[in-house]
């Protein structure tokens, strides 16, 4: 028999899986509470216990995101059978398909919340909390396949990646970066971003 205190974690993943279809599906602004509770069997009574605002619950959606995310980007990162090139490839291919499922208004949500637009960094704490980790796989492999030159710092390669994700970050950018950020452009993102562009 289920515990009171596992009634409640499982009524919490319950509210946030519910509005996380409704908030990629929707967008932020014309989901409503009452639509996520409703998505959740729940009652709005119910998840304002569990989460005090929409905002609050958005954020807790953009997070479970970002470490699902990397659970995923991990997973991918494990195949042994896959050269470096080939998780490159896939981890863009991957995000390509993420963005195109995600309703704009919430990608823009998303963008607010990284840059703290809305009054709270947690999501940008929870994305270097797994970055380093993430990364660090990625440059250890290159290095041992030599697709990474040994002149070139991991240090180097960390501040490149957030001068990119500044940029796709900027909501000035935020058209540009999802034209971009599509399965149309993932070979040559892939080969800028890790190879250069003299073509070795």
């Amino acid at each position: 028999m289920a515990t009171n205190k596992k009634r409640k974690e499982q009524k919490r993943k319950d509210i946030i899986n519910a509005a996380t279809k409704t908030f990629v599906m929707n967008g932020y602004k014309k989901t409503s509470v009452a639509e996520i509770a409703k998505e959740a069997d729940s009652s709005q009574v119910t998840l304002y216990k569990y989460f005090p605002s929409k905002i609050e619950l958005a954020r807790e959606v953009t997070i479970k995101m970002i470490v699902d995310g990397y659970a995923s980007y991990d997973d991918r990162l494990d195949q042994s059978n896959m050269s470096f090139k080939e998780k490159i490839e896939g981890i863009l291919n991957f995000g390509a398909t993420q963005v195109n499922v995600i309703n704009n208004d919430f990608m823009d949500f998303m963008i607010d919340e990284f840059q703290g637009a809305n009054g709270d960094d947690r999501v940008m704490k929870v994305y270097n909390k797994g970055k380093e980790g993430f990364w660090g796989k990625i440059i250890k492999q290159g290095r041992a396949e030599g697709m990474i030159r040994d002149d070139i710092q991991d240090e180097v390669i960390m501040m490149y990646v957030d001068m990119i994700l500044t940029y796709f970050m900027n909501p000035n950018k935020a058209q540009k970066t999802k034209d971009l950020v599509t399965k149309k452009y993932t070979n040559g993102l892939a080969h800028v971003f890790f190879f250069g562009i003299l073509g070795k």
